[in-house]
């Protein structure tokens, strides 16, 4: 690697990692936040929320690396534009691939790092996220006994404890489940207790009577038992039937489920789906690099059209990006998506490594940039109107011009 590819290398790697670590974080505060209530109401210590964050690390990495590649690249270039950098490079017979295989190196180790992280890391991470949440509404027993009222499990699961009785057992158990909008369910026990079996928690109530009242006729039915047990799987937000997800299982597991896998006999398609996706998120790390060095690996001169270049960069990638999670949505049900799902970002590869290969370089027309200009001009005039700061500075500064 020659010296000034080692330079650039090293910037655009900085700059990605910095960028990847800020969005993760945002990210990742959002998905938090998600499942914080069972976390709290539990009373988990602050190292359970360390473990949540630290398994939704490498689904938030795969999900914003490419973005985190896009904007170090297109943000490097920028400015080595600005210190006439590239124009240097261009002036003394330096080919564009100088710029470009040091930003396609990057690409490619981010693509490897997603390849190994969306087949083996990530459903991995993803089920032992489970299993904090499992735990945390499993504790949420104990919880609900100190407070003596009904504590919200999940959306439209409630529970209430009367008592602890000697032995650690719990009387006086009122569970009501109003997940399901056709079904309420009210289950009421005299004694209770949590019980574990193949590291999976059990409520094991006893003496008891579960009401079940269809909502829509209003017919209501009881049933009387000796004992019954309660899986505390099913007590998180996912209102979902099974222990796991499809985004939870080994990637050898969905290429070969288990017949009896209620997913497979209800929704095979959420298995196709994921497959599908772990095998095409790698790609566009490779797309966005692309993209960034065809709109922002040439000299410019004019800075006005070097910025609607980033800016149609940034709206090309985004597109690219929504194109590829919708046609993931749906390629557990048509051939078609399927297809897609590897055509979206492919066609994008091919294209734009064609452009950068055979050194087209993007130009805006003069008039096209001008129009633009008084466009956003007009835009921020219009809102200077509804008081805003911005808005105000940026009409004025147009209207003095």
């Amino acid at each position: 690697m020659k010296l000034i590819e080692r330079y650039i290398f090293r910037r655009v790697l900085t700059l990605s990692l910095i960028t990847l670590c800020a969005t993760t974080a945002i990210v990742l505060t959002t998905q938090v936040l998600l499942r914080v209530d069972v976390l709290t109401e539990s009373g988990e210590s602050i190292l359970v929320f360390l473990k949540l964050a630290a398994f939704l690390v490498p689904a938030m990495t795969t999900l914003v690396m490419p973005f985190a590649l896009l904007i170090g690249a297109s943000q490097n270039l920028n400015s080595m534009n600005t210190d006439s950098e590239l124009a240097v490079i261009e002036s003394s017979g330096g080919s564009n691939m100088l710029v470009a295989r040091p930003i396609m190196l990057i690409a490619l180790i981010m693509t490897l790092v997603s390849l190994g992280s969306s087949l083996f890391v990530e459903p991995w991470s993803n089920r032992q996220l489970r299993e904090i949440v499992s735990a945390a509404s499993a504790d949420l027993m104990s919880f609900a006994v100190q407070s003596g009222t009904f504590k919200r499990v999940s959306n439209n699961l409630y529970m209430q404890i009367a008592e602890e009785l000697p032995g650690g057992d719990f009387g006086g158990i009122f569970i009501i489940d109003l997940r399901d909008p056709q079904t309420q369910l009210i289950y009421h026990a005299k004694r209770g207790a949590v019980r574990t079996y193949d590291d999976d928690n059990f409520l094991l109530m006893q003496q008891g009577e579960i009401q079940r009242k269809n909502l829509k006729t209003g017919a209501v039915s009881t049933i009387s038992f000796a004992s019954y047990a309660l899986d505390f799987a099913t007590f998180d937000a996912s209102e979902r039937k099974t222990r796991y997800y499809p985004k939870e299982r080994s990637t050898s597991y969905l290429f070969s489920p288990d017949p009896d896998d209620p997913v497979l006999k209800h929704a095979p398609a959420l298995i196709r789906s994921e497959i599908h996706r772990r095998f095409s998120d790698w790609l566009y790390p490779v797309l966005f690099g692309l993209i960034a060095v065809y709109f922002g690996g040439s000299a410019r001169s004019n800075r006005e059209e070097r910025l609607w270049s980033i800016g149609l960069a940034v709206l090309i990638a985004l597109a690219f990006r929504g194109a590829g999670f919708f046609v993931v949505n749906n390629s557990g049900k048509s051939l078609v998506y399927a297809l897609l799902s590897y055509f979206v970002p492919l066609s994008g590869i091919l294209c734009f490594g064609l452009l950068v290969l055979f050194h087209k370089t993007p130009r805006i027309a003069q008039s096209w940039v001008d129009r633009a200009g008084m466009l956003l001009e007009k835009v921020l005039g219009a809102v200077s109107s509804f008081g805003f700061p911005w808005g105000r500075a940026g009409g004025g500064a147009g209207g003095e011009g």
